[in-house]
C-alpha cells in the first residue's frame, strides 16, 4: 500500500521536482552583490521551481527552453539535438515565481512582463558549468521566455568526435599547419559553427607557433591555449591600426573569429602571401564554394590575395545522429541505391530510425499484447547527439585562376569537382552509407538550409 502511495506521489510529481537542481549563480563579480542578488531571490517562492526545471532540462540534454506564458500556464519546450519538444507545462502559480527569480538572478526588471529583457546568470550542476542566457518579450498572449544553455566545457575535444572522416582530418590539419595560406572555416549559423571553430583552432599547432587573434572587445571568444587575443573596439584601437601593432609582434598566424574589415584582411593575407604566415577566419556560408564567392565579392581588394594563399575551405551541416542502441537496418532497394549514387553490393544494409508502433500493434507472433520497453539510451527519440556533415575545399589551380573570373557557383563547383572536390551531399550520402544518421535525417536539414 505504501509503495503504491509512493508511486502514485512520483506521477503526480512535476518534472522540476523530480530532477536534481542546478545551483544559479548570479553573473557578477563582486561577491558581496552576488549574495545580496541572491538574498532577495530566496526570499520568493521561485528559485527551487527555476532550479529543478533547469536540471530537468540538462539532464534531458536540453540546449534551449522556451517558455511562453498564457493567462493560465505556461508551455514549456525544450530544444533537444536541434529539435523542439513540448514538454510537461507549468501551472501559473509555479511558472510566475519561477520566472521572477530567474529575472532577478539575471538582473532583470521582473515586474516588466511587456519589454524586451536580456540577461545571464551561472548555472552548475553537480560538476558541470553552463552559462545562461535570458531572454524575454511581451506578446498578445503574455510573455514569451528563451533560455539558451551553453556548457562551460566543449563535449568534443577531436575532429573525429564530430563525425569528420579520417582522410579529411589528416588533409585539414596539414592545411592547418601550412604556411603562407588562407584556412577558411564555415557552416550556415545553427550550423555548429563556434564548436568546430573552437576544435580545429585546437588541432593546429599552437605549441610551436605564435597565434595572434582578432577581436571586438564587446564580443571575446572563449579562451584557447596559445591563442593570443587583441581587442579591438570599445576603449581599444580600431581594427586597421590594432593589426599593425599585431604585426610588429610577428605571429605565425593571424586568427580571424570574425572579419571587422578590408583593411585590416588586406594586412593579414599580405603577411601570408609574402612574408610565410597563415590566415584562419571563419565565415558563415551556405557551402565552401559559396564561401569563397561571397569573400572575394565582399572584399574585392583582397581577393587576389586571397585566391593565390586559400589552402583549405571547410564547411558543414549537423544533423541528428541515429542511436546506436535501437537504430533499425533495411536492406536498401536497387532503385534507392541509385538514386544516391551507391554502386550496387556496396552497402548491404542502411538504416533508419526506430519510432514505437502504436499499442495496438505491440502483440506477440500469437497476436497477444507484447508492450515494447522504450529504448532508455535514447528516451525513445530513436536518435542521440548530433553529428557534423563536413566538405573540404582544397582549391587547385584551375579554381582558383577562375574564382578571379566568375562568381558561378554551379561553375565553380564542376571545376573543384575536376580537381577532386567532393561536396557537402556526397559527404552526407556516406555518412548515410556508414550508419551515421538516416535518409531523412539529411533531407530535413538540408532542406531546411537551402
Amino acid at each position: 500500500m505504501a509503495a503504491a502511495k509512493q508511486k502514485k506521489k512520483q506521477q503526480d510529481a512535476q518534472p522540476w521536482q523530480l530532477a536534481n537542481p542546478v545551483t544559479l549563480t548570479p553573473d557578477i563579480a563582486d561577491k558581496s552583490q552576488q549574495q545580496a542578488v541572491l538574498i532577495t531571490v530566496r526570499q520568493g517562492d521561485g528559485l527551487p521551481i527555476a532550479s529543478g526545471q533547469l536540471g530537468h532540462a540538462i539532464a534531458s540534454r536540453a540546449t534551449h527552453l522556451m517558455l511562453d506564458y498564457s493567462q493560465t500556464a505556461c508551455a514549456i519546450r525544450y530544444q533537444i539535438d536541434g529539435q523542439w519538444e513540448a514538454m510537461t507545462p507549468l501551472a501559473r502559480e509555479f511558472a510566475d515565481p519561477m520566472l521572477i527569480a530567474l529575472k532577478q538572478i539575471c538582473q532583470l526588471n521582473p515586474a516588466d512582463r511587456r519589454s524586451a529583457q536580456s540577461g545571464r546568470c551561472e548555472a552548475k550542476l553537480n560538476k558541470d558549468k553552463y552559462r545562461l542566457t535570458l531572454q524575454s518579450q511581451g506578446t498578445a498572449s503574455g510573455e514569451r521566455v528563451l533560455i539558451r544553455l551553453e556548457a562551460e566545457s566543449i563535449p568534443f575535444s577531436k575532429l573525429s568526435e564530430l563525425g569528420m572522416r579520417d582522410t579529411m582530418i589528416e588533409h585539414f590539419r596539414e592545411a592547418l599547419n601550412s604556411e603562407n595560406s588562407t584556412v577558411m572555416i564555415g557552416a550556415p549559423r545553427g550550423m555548429g559553427l563556434s564548436t568546430t571553430w573552437h576544435i580545429a583552432l585546437n588541432t593546429a599547432d599552437r605549441l610551436i607557433r605564435d597565434f595572434q587573434s582578432l577581436e571586438p572587445e564587446d564580443k571575446k571568444e572563449p579562451e584557447i591555449i596559445n591563442v593570443s587575443p587583441n581587442f579591438y573596439g570599445g576603449s581599444g584601437p580600431e581594427p586597421a591600426e590594432l593589426i599593425r601593432k599585431m604585426i610588429l609582434k610577428e605571429p605565425d598566424v593571424f586568427v580571424f573569429p570574425g572579419i571587422p574589415d578590408e583593411e585590416s584582411l588586406l594586412a593579414a593575407l599580405n603577411q601570408a602571401e609574402n612574408n610565410e604566415k597563415q590566415v584562419i577566419a571563419r565565415v558563415p556560408a551556405a557551402s565552401a564554394i559559396e564561401c569563397c564567392v561571397k569573400f572575394c565579392a565582399q572584399y574585392p581588394k583582397a581577393a587576389k590575395h586571397f585566391a593565390s594563399t586559400v589552402k583549405a575551405v571547410l564547411n558543414q551541416r549537423i544533423v541528428r545522429r541515429l542511436c546506436d542502441d535501437c537504430k533499425q537496418s533495411f536492406q536498401p532497394s536497387p532503385a534507392l541505391l541509385k538514386k544516391l549514387g551507391i554502386p550496387p553490393g556496396r552497402v548491404g544494409a542502411l538504416y533508419q530510425q526506430f519510432v514505437m508502433p502504436p499499442i495496438e500493434q505491440q502483440v506477440d507472433a500469437n497476436g497477444k499484447p507484447a508492450p515494447i520497453e522504450p529504448c532508455q539510451t535514447c528516451q525513445a527519440r530513436g536518435f542521440l547527439g548530433r553529428v557534423g556533415i563536413f566538405e573540404l575545399l582544397r582549391p587547385g589551380p584551375q579554381f582558383r585562376a577562375a574564382l578571379l573570373k566568375t562568381q558561378d557557383v554551379a561553375q565553380l563547383t564542376k571545376i573543384a569537382q575536376a580537381e577532386g572536390f567532393r561536396g557537402l551531399q556526397a559527404e552526407a550520402i556516406l555518412a548515410v552509407a556508414r550508419g551515421l544518421t538516416s535518409i531523412e535525417e539529411i533531407r530535413r536539414v538540408f532542406t531546411a538550409t537551402k
